[in-house]
C-alpha cells in the first residue's frame, strides 16, 4: 500500500527518504514523551512542542498515536490560523511517513466539499449580521440593567430576571462563535470579543470553556475522552460510563467511580435532568474560576480574564442591590439562572441521545473516514427556521457545524445543504429532529441507562481513589 500524502492537493512533499510506518506502528506512540501525529501521511514528533500547541497539550494528546488529518483540516483553516500551522509544521521533526489505503470516493468527495465552501466564500463574515447581532446583545443588556434597577415588586422583577436570562443564553451563542475564531477568524480579536460576552458580561470563563469544548469537538461522545458526556454522578448517558464501576477520564485525568451515590442519581437521572440544567450555569461558575486559579495549566490572558470576572461580580452585586427587598434579590438571582438553563438543554440536546464509543478516534471505518463518520455518528441538528432560528443561536446546525467548525453561524445553512447532498450520495445519514423530538430522545436514554444503574454493583469506599488517597503509604 501506498504512503497516503496527498501531494497533488496538500503541496506537501513527502520525503521519501524518511521511514515507512503503518497505523498500527503509529498506535505505539501514545505518551507525552513519545507523542507522535500523523497529518495527511507526514508522521511528526510533538513530544517536545505539544506544550505550546495554542488550542493546548491535551487536545494533541487525545490524537497521540493517530491520524489526525480530518480533524486538522477543520480547525486549521485558511481563514484562521491554517497559514501559520502549515508553515510551522515544515519546522517540526518529521520522523516518518504513514502508509494506507488509496482515498475512497467518500474522502475524495469530501475534500472536494471543503474545498467548495472555501472557494465560494463561505467562511466570509457578514459585518452586517454581528453588527445586529452585537445591537441585539446591548439592547438586552441595557434593557436587562434598567428593569432590574426600577423593579419594585415580584411582577417587574420576574419581568427583568427573564431579560437576564434571554441575554445570557444569546451572548452565549456569540461566545461560542467567537471560541471558534469564526466572526473575524483573527484569533486575538475573536478572543476578545468572547472575553466581553463571556467573562465580563456574563461570568463564565472563556479560556475554560475554550478548553473544554474543542476537546468535545475532537472526541466528540467518546466515553474516556470527550469531557462534554462525562458528568458522572449525575448523568450517565450510556452504561459505558458505570457497568465497569465507573470510567477513567483522560481530559480530567482521573477515574470517576460508581459509588452509592452515584447509583442513586443516575437511577433517577431522567426525572432530576431539568432540573439539574436549571442550576448547571453555576457549575460554569465554579469550573471557571478553578481553571484560572490553576497556574499549571497554560490559558491566554489569564490576569485579564480574571479580571473581566471580578468586574462581573462586582456589577452584578451592584445592580442586585437596587431591589428592595432580599426576597426579591434571591428570586432575580435563582429566577434568572434557572430560566437561562434553557441553554443547558440546548447544548446537550444534539450529543446526549446519540451513540458513544471509547476511545481518541472512532473504531470500525475505513481509515481516513474516521472525521467525518465521527460526526456524523454523534451529532444531530435541530430541526429551525427563519422564524426561531435567533432561539437556538445556530446550535441547532451541530452536526455541519462540527464537521466545519470556522464557518460562521449564518453561512452554515448553505453548507449544511451541500453536506446533506453528499451524504445522501454516499449513503449516510445526517439526522435532524424537531425540538420537542430532541427532548424526548434526551430523556428516553437517561431513562433506559438509569435502568440499567439500578441494577448494577457499586464500588465500595474502600475500593475508591479517595479511600486509596488518605491511607496512602510510602
Amino acid at each position: 500500500m501506498p504512503p497516503c500524502a496527498q501531494e497533488e492537493f496538500t503541496g506537501v512533499k513527502k520525503d521519501h527518504k524518511k521511514p515507512l510506518i503503518t497505523l498500527e506502528q503509529l498506535h505505539e506512540h501514545t505518551k507525552p514523551d513519545d507523542l507522535w501525529i500523523a497529518i495527511e501521511g507526514k508522521v511528526y514528533d510533538l513530544s517536545k512542542w505539544a506544550i505550546s500547541h495554542p488550542g493546548g497539550e491535551h487536545l494533541l494528546l487525545n490524537m497521540a498515536g493517530q491520524d489526525a488529518s480530518g480533524v486538522y483540516r477543520a480547525f486549521h483553516t485558511a481563514h484562521g490560523s491554517g497559514f501559520k500551522a502549515d508553515k510551522l509544521l515544515k519546522y517540526l521533526p518529521h520522523v516518518a511517513d504513514l502508509i494506507c489505503p488509496p482515498e475512497s470516493a467518500l474522502q475524495k468527495d469530501f475534500r472536494k466539499l471543503r474545498q467548495q465552501v472555501d472557494r465560494d466564500g463561505l467562511y466570509n463574515t457578514s459585518v452586517p449580521y454581528y453588527a445586529v447581532l452585537f445591537s441585539w446583545l446591548a439592547l438586552l443588556f441595557g434593557t436587562a440593567v434598567y428593569l432590574t434597577v426600577n423593579a419594585t415588586d415580584a411582577t417587574s422583577t420576574a419581568v427583568s430576571m427573564s431579560v437576564l436570562a434571554l441575554f445570557f443564553q444569546q451572548a452565549a451563542f456569540v461566545g461560542h462563535d467567537s471560541a471558534h475564531n469564526g466572526i473575524t477568524h483573527h484569533r486575538n480579536t475573536d478572543i476578545m470579543i468572547g472575553m466581553v460576552v463571556g467573562p465580563l458580561l456574563t461570568g463564565i470563563s472563556t479560556a475554560w470553556w475554550k478548553r473544554s469544548h474543542n476537546a468535545h469537538h475532537v472526541v466528540t461522545n467518546s466515553v474516556s475522552h470527550d469531557p462534554d458526556i462525562q458528568h458522572v454522578p449525575f448523568f450517565a448517558i450510556t452504561t459505558d460510563l458505570f457497568k465497569k464501576g465507573g470510567f477513567w477520564s483522560y481530559y480530567h485525568r482521573r477515574f470517576f467511580h460508581f459509588d452509592a451515590a452515584a447509583k442513586f442519581l443516575l437511577s433517577y437521572q431522567h426525572i432530576l435532568y431539568y432540573p439539574v440544567m436549571s442550576f448547571a450555569r453555576w457549575n460554569l461558575y465554579v469550573q471557571s474560576w478553578l481553571l484560572l486559579l490553576d497556574f499549571k495549566t497554560k490559558t491566554d490572558f489569564r490576569m485579564f480574564e480574571i479580571g473581566c470576572l471580578l468586574t462581573f461580580w462586582v456589577g452584578l452585586s451592584h445592580v442586585v442591590s437596587f431591589l428592595p427587598t432580599w426576597q426579591l434579590r434571591v428570586m432575580w438571582l435563582v429566577g434568572s439562572h434557572m430560566l437561562a438553563g434553557i441553554l443547558h438543554v440546548q447544548i446537550t440536546i444534539s450529543h446526549f441521545s446519540m451513540p458513544t464509543y471509547t476511545g481518541p478516534t472512532f473504531p470500525g471505518v475505513a481509515h481516513g473516514e474516521e472525521f467525518l463518520r465521527q460526526q456524523l455518528f454523534t451529532a444531530m441538528d435541530i430541526d429551525s427556521g427563519p422564524r426561531n432560528n435567533w432561539f437556538y443561536g445556530g446550535l441547532q446546525w451541530q452536526v455541519v457545524h462540527h464537521i466545519f467548525p470556522r464557518v460562521p453561524r449564518h453561512n452554515l445553512p448553505e453548507v449544511k445543504r451541500r453536506l446533506q447532498k453528499m451524504c445522501k450520495e454516499h449513503g449516510l445519514v445526517y439526522k435532524s429532529v424537531g425540538w420537542l423530538e430532541g427532548n424526548r430522545e434526551i430523556v428516553n436514554t437517561l431513562y433506559k441507562a438509569a435502568l440499567v444503574a439500578r441494577t448494577q454493583k457499586v464500588v465500595s469506599f474502600k475500593d475508591s481513589l479517595i479511600y486509596a488517597g488518605l491511607n496512602a503509604e510510602g
